[in-house]
């Protein structure tokens, strides 16, 4: 900002806003420094345009911003890992926080498979659209964390039971992953599955009588016989 004109004994406020962009590790990456770069008069304590990083005359200063920091990871888990076809199990999602700060606007993602039906006691607010549930504006306080649940139906194979869930967005930066990328191998800490394997038994039945060819009025005896060649 050029051709500024400040009274003596006088002050100008300059403003600007910035977004904060997750960090990178660079060193001083989030010092602002702002100099006085140029003056018609003679200033007998600094010189304009000379900062040489220490901020050490009175025409030159730095704000620094420190980025909030939210640790968050999730676990998934299902109250029954081996159900019959048709029963219905609970899926909890837990979403902990390692913090150093509470986390705010936490969002998690659950895209139901095929194989679970009768998705339904959504907890937490969560929203369901086609086969996708939703939770959005949760908190999870440093050091805690908070879960939420729902129930489905098992539907019959050939399907897949794998089930997974992700944080999909936070306020805060989280240093070791990032919201809303999983690829496919839950390989970050803030997504995770849960698998359930349904019970599979395979019935044959064989029928049976005692005398194929009795004569009228006699007594015979059929036999059902029920085989399971699986270990469910």
């Amino acid at each position: 900002m050029t051709g500024l004109v400040i009274a003596a004994g006088g002050s100008v406020d300059l403003t600007f806003e910035a977004v904060i962009e997750a960090p990178s590790g660079a060193p001083g990456e989030y010092v602002n420094v702002a100099e006085v770069t140029a003056a018609d008069t003679n200033d007998p304590d600094s010189t304009p345009n000379n900062d040489d990083g220490d901020q050490s005359e009175d025409d030159e200063d730095n704000a620094v911003v420190a980025p909030q920091v939210a640790d968050l990871s999730l676990t998934k888990a299902v109250d029954d890992t081996s159900p019959n076809v048709g029963d219905t199990v609970v899926f909890t999602i837990t979403v902990s926080n390692d913090g150093p700060d509470d986390a705010t606007g936490v969002a998690v993602e659950d895209v139901v498979p095929a194989a679970y039906s009768g998705i339904g006691s959504i907890s937490s607010g969560g929203t369901l659209a086609g086969s996708t549930i939703t939770w959005s504006g949760l908190t999870v306080p440093a050091g805690g964390s908070t879960a939420v649940r729902f129930e489905a139906v098992v539907e019959a194979p050939p399907a897949v039971y794998v089930n997974v869930a992700e944080v999909t967005a936070s306020d805060q930066h989280d240093p070791d992953s990032t919201p809303g990328n999983d690829d496919g191998d839950q390989s970050e800490d803030d997504e995770g599955n849960a698998v359930v394997v349904p019970q599979v038994a395979d019935l044959s039945l064989i029928k049976a009588v005692s005398d194929a060819a009795p004569n009228v009025g006699d007594t015979v005896l059929f036999t059902i016989t029920v085989a399971n060649d699986w270990p469910g």
